[in-house]
């Protein structure tokens, strides 16, 4: 477990740098009461919490797996609290494309990079995120998603 507790925390830093490399690029065209890193760091933490992961996830916490289970509801607030369609493209592997899917993800219309803030739990495997296709964000199954972002709303203002 602290192996696992350590490669969390490297993944969490390598995310929150991508996170403020991709608000960089956007600064100028998003008005926003929470930056991009603020939000990934908020996400973070909220993986790592079994109360939050029960709700949201609807199975218990792994011992190595924090992250698993969010990735489209952490994509769609991470879209909505972040410029929506102006910054973001929704995108999707589906499991006949990758093994290991479906991953959802966010796609920065600027730069082209793929955000996520939930894939280390795959490790040592990496994401291919090139096979990413758009999601009609209609589409993708966020029951919980007004409650999950006032939980990241209330994070982050505690932060």
């Amino acid at each position: 477990m602290k192996n696992y507790a350590q490669h969390y925390e490297d993944a969490t830093k390598k995310i929150v740098e991508l996170a403020t490399r991709i608000h960089h690029a956007n600064i100028m065209n998003v008005s926003v009461p929470y930056t991009l890193p603020k939000i990934t760091w908020a996400l973070r933490s909220i993986y790592k919490d079994p109360e939050f992961h029960d709700i949201f996830v609807g199975t218990k916490l792994s011992d190595n797996k924090w992250s698993k289970g969010f990735c489209a509801l952490a994509s769609m607030a991470v879209y909505r609290l972040y410029g929506g369609d102006k910054i973001w493209e929704m995108m999707a592997i589906r499991p006949s494309e990758w093994e290991f899917g479906p991953v959802v993800f966010l796609r920065d219309r600027k730069t082209g990079l793929a955000f996520g803030t939930t894939g280390e739990h795959f490790y040592p495997i990496t994401i291919p995120y090139d096979l990413g296709r758009p999601v009609d964000i209609s589409r993708l199954r966020t029951p919980n998603i007004d409650k999950f972002i006032q939980v990241l709303q209330s994070k982050m203002e505690r932060m």
